[in-house]
């Protein structure tokens, strides 16, 4: 990532990291887990997230190093990709109640972008964020995991591997990046068994060992034509889209007309990925909301960075309507795109650094499933916008709109009879932003918000029968850059996320459901002479949370609060009923 470094006077751009992110729904008929987050130390200046670590079995896990710090492998002082090879643990084959991949990241004392890292096996993502900016007397280490069970399939044999942190490093940009990785593996029980996996993990990138594609944003799509197993019953895509270069500051962009005088970046802040399978539509995939940590001032996300900008969480699409079409034995191809839906867009080196993982389920009592695709409506990409510039030339309003819908249906006839499919998507955007434009002041208010609903249903007997995903990600920033008489300057920012994923779900299991909300609040001016010197941050403060429930009575909680860049406060358990906040277990 080409992030932005520093401070810099007028014309905020803004810029964007990663942090850890668990998904932790899951079935409900499984042994429950502790769920517990990283110590944070009181004063801590280098990164600190609300997080908690993925909740393990009570179990000695087999580990396989992937890489270590100061390897080559793990060494990130230049712009390549890093290969290692991967082999599965020995003599400790499974099955597996859970597989987790960890890793740890430091970045000396100096001058750095934040920088996008990943981690790649057999061509599938592993891992996928951005790294926290060092400064001249900080230098930030950081921790990630993710639970990465539903490779379990990849995982079972040998590959080539890729960690990737493209890091520009020289006597300039002198914060050198190294980490380390390794995967957990903890052995079914009696107590903990082995969940149901997918059976084939397939990415739509082309390299063998793994790296990201890029899609620029309302041009040639990520694609991959791929022969399935003509038994699938249930297929999932994850995709993750990091927005960069001139997009990666996308929800602070403008209609076109309006983009060479403002910041460059057109097309308006709505953009959406498109998932397609063989031209037909397959799935909507809102864009996050992420800030990185150079984000409009740096100062902001020190110690604490945005919701999941250390981790990015991939958004799953359910594609299973289309097992029916999957199984017939022909090649078909994915895509993946980024849409504005915006005609007069003119790219200005726009796009989306994206990984998509297929995940496979297939009927173990069959070697051919028939069926048919027999409903794909979709209601298009259809952006409204409204636009406003004051007769003064100094005042504007703009606002872009969207609500897109589709519902695909199919069936299988399988060993247990015909069984149906149906999955409904609605998505919503919104983006309105307050601007005034003049020689002495520069005002950005954004104010923006972003949801999804995603509802499965019709499959009685392996899986869910029913499950909705409610997914949101608003995000709402205010950028004051004043030139005060004497030509001093301020740039002072206020940003606020809010990250919520609800889950439900019944089916032959019982009935389950989940709520994560995760939120982050930051503050800062940056103050210069009027030569244009900075001459240092003021009012600096940061808070963030995460809170977990559960239907089982699960509960985890955690918030943490900043001030003058260190941490002040961690608080646990606080959100949590009564009696809850001590067990903080979950069901997987």
């Amino acid at each position: 990532m080409q992030g932005k470094l520093a401070i810099r006077p007028p014309r905020p751009a803004i810029a964007f990291a990663a942090c850890t992110l668990i998904a932790m729904t899951a079935a409900a008929a499984m042994a429950p887990e502790t769920i517990v987050g990283p110590p944070i130390a009181i004063g801590e200046t280098g990164a600190a997230v609300a997080d908690p670590l993925v909740p393990v079995p009570p179990e000695t896990p087999c580990v396989v190093t992937l890489y270590t710090a100061g390897s080559p492998t793990g060494t990130f002082d230049d712009y390549s990709a890093h290969g290692f090879n991967y082999s599965p643990p020995a003599g400790c084959s499974g099955p597996w109640n859970k597989v987790v991949f960890k890793a740890d990241f430091h970045v000396t004392t100096g001058r750095q972008y934040d920088r996008t890292a990943s981690v790649w096996i057999g061509g599938v993502n592993v891992y996928f964020g951005t790294t926290q900016e060092p400064s001249a007397s900080r230098s930030p280490s950081w921790h990630v995991e993710r639970d990465v069970t539903d490779l379990t399939s990849l995982l079972m044999s040998a590959h080539p591997g890729n960690a990737v942190v493209y890091n520009i490093y020289n006597s300039t940009y002198n914060g050198s990046i190294t980490g380390s990785a390794e995967l957990d593996f903890y052995p079914a029980t009696p107590e903990f068994p082995a969940p149901r996996v997918p059976d084939q993990v397939l990415s739509l990138g082309s390299d063998p060992a793994g790296n990201t594609v890029s899609i620029y944003t309302d041009q040639t799509p990520m694609s991959a034509t791929l022969t399935l197993p003509a038994n699938i019953d249930h297929a999932y895509l994850d995709v993750t889209a990091e927005p960069q270069s001139g997009d990666e500051f996308w929800y602070s962009c403008f209609p076109e007309p309006y983009a060479a005088q403002m910041n460059n970046c057109g097309g308006t802040a709505f953009r959406e990925a498109e998932v397609a399978i063989d031209g037909k539509p397959a799935g909507i995939v809102p864009i996050s909301g992420w800030v990185f940590t150079g984000g409009v001032d740096p100062y902001l996300w020190r110690p604490i960075p945005g919701v999941q900008t250390l981790e990015f969480e991939p958004y799953r699409v359910d594609l299973t309507p289309f097992a029916g079409l999957l199984d017939n034995g022909q090649p078909h191809t994915f895509t993946v795109s980024v849409v504005t839906g915006d005609p007069a867009f003119q790219n200005n080196s726009q796009r989306f650094d994206t990984a998509a993982t297929l995940l496979l389920y297939q009927d173990h009592d069959a070697t051919q499933l028939t069926g048919a695709l027999t409903q794909d409506a979709d209601s298009g990409v259809h952006p409204v916008q409204q636009n406003t510039a004051n007769p003064d030339g100094i005042h504007y309003t703009f606002a872009v709109t969207s609500q897109h819908s589709l519902v695909t249906r199919g069936y299988l006839d399988t060993p247990h009879g015909r069984v149906p499919s149906n999955v409904v998507q609605d998505v919503r955007f919104s983006n309105s932003q307050q601007v005034t434009n003049s020689a002495s002041q520069f005002v950005q208010d954004i104010t923006q918000t972003s949801s999804a609903i995603e509802r499965s249903f019709g499959r009685p007997f392996d899986g869910p029968a029913n499950s909705t995903v409610n997914w949101s990600f608003p995000l709402t920033m205010d950028i004051d850059f004043e030139v005060a008489s004497d030509g001093s300057q301020t740039q002072a920012t206020t940003v606020a996320q809010n990250y919520a994923r609800q889950y439900s779900e019944a089916g032959p299991g019982g009935h389950y459901a989940s709520n994560r909300n995760q939120t982050d609040n930051a503050a800062d001016t940056l103050n210069f002479d009027s030569s244009g010197n900075f001459t240092g941050p003021s009012g600096q403060q940061a808070s963030q949370s995460y809170l977990f429930t559960d239907s089982n009575g699960s509960c985890y909680s955690r918030s943490i609060a900043a001030s003058a860049g260190a941490i002040t406060s961690v608080t646990d358990g606080a959100a949590c009923k009564q009696g809850a906040a001590d067990s903080r277990r979950i069901h997987h």
